[in-house]
């Protein structure tokens, strides 16, 4: 018999991904990046008690950031090989928080942005599809890598959508009515095409994931989100030991 030995010490065993999450009481639909079966491997979530959708958009700061630190380095010491986030306007914490471990970052899908500029060509103008287009501004662009901030872009969002802001935004519903939340992200898509042509659109908002294929039907365009950039990064990752010591 052939003996191997399993290695041990670490919270998670053969779990790629963990997910750094604000706290929030609605729905996850499938598709979303905090529903498990989103993913085609395991998935651990980190919850941040405390710190809700309203505090990261409106009253971000140094503590948010010490915390971000704190709990991507929690889930690198448990054996985590990808940290993400669960908010796309984490993009203003991209840089500091994946200097802090050494193991990759994808705290949003606007890290897809400069590489998206190259893959459509450098003239190409993308479109992003975000919570709330007030709140989202330089810091969270550059911070996820385009040194050009906003300019360029087209920018859509759905802070005036009545079932999208009270139940995702505020927080005073828990129950998401899908169609309506459809509806909303279909005249928010419009909305986007109308204000000049585009190349191809991001989902900045990780709640948007769920209705990409609204936005493809509506747009007919590219459309890109969270978890296709978190499936890039993990797909290139080295497979686990345990995987490994498993062949024959």
């Amino acid at each position: 018999m052939n003996h191997r030995i399993l290695p041990g010490g670490q919270r998670y065993t053969d779990t790629p991904l963990g997910v750094l999450c604000l706290e929030s009481w609605f729905a996850k639909p499938l598709g979303h990046l905090r529903h498990p079966r989103s993913f085609d491997y395991p998935v651990v979530y980190e919850v941040m008690e405390g710190v809700d959708i309203p505090g990261l958009l409106h009253h971000p700061g140094d503590e948010l950031l010490e915390l971000l630190i704190d709990r991507a380095r929690f889930l690198e010491e448990g054996g985590v090989r990808v940290v993400s986030g669960s908010c796309g306007f984490m993009a203003r914490y991209q840089r500091q928080v994946a200097e802090a471990v050494s193991v990759p970052v994808v705290l949003s899908s606007l890290t897809l942005l400069p590489w998206l500029e190259i893959v459509h060509g450098p003239s190409a103008r993308l479109g992003v599809l975000t919570a709330d287009a007030d709140a989202l501004g330089e810091a969270h662009l550059r911070g996820a890598g385009r040194a050009s901030g906003t300019d360029g872009l087209g920018i859509e969002g759905l802070q005036a959508a009545p079932e999208f802001r009270e139940v995702i935004l505020e927080g005073r519903r828990h129950d998401l009515d899908m169609a309506l939340i459809a509806e909303e992200v279909a005249a928010a898509t419009r909305r986007l095409m109308a204000r000049g042509p585009l190349e191809a659109i991001v989902l900045e908002c990780t709640d948007l994931s769920a209705f990409a294929d609204v936005v493809r039907e509506v747009s007919g365009l590219p459309v890109y989100d969270i978890v296709q950039a978190i499936d890039l990064v993990v797909a290139g990752q080295p497979s686990p030991s345990t995987r490994r010591e498993c062949r024959p």
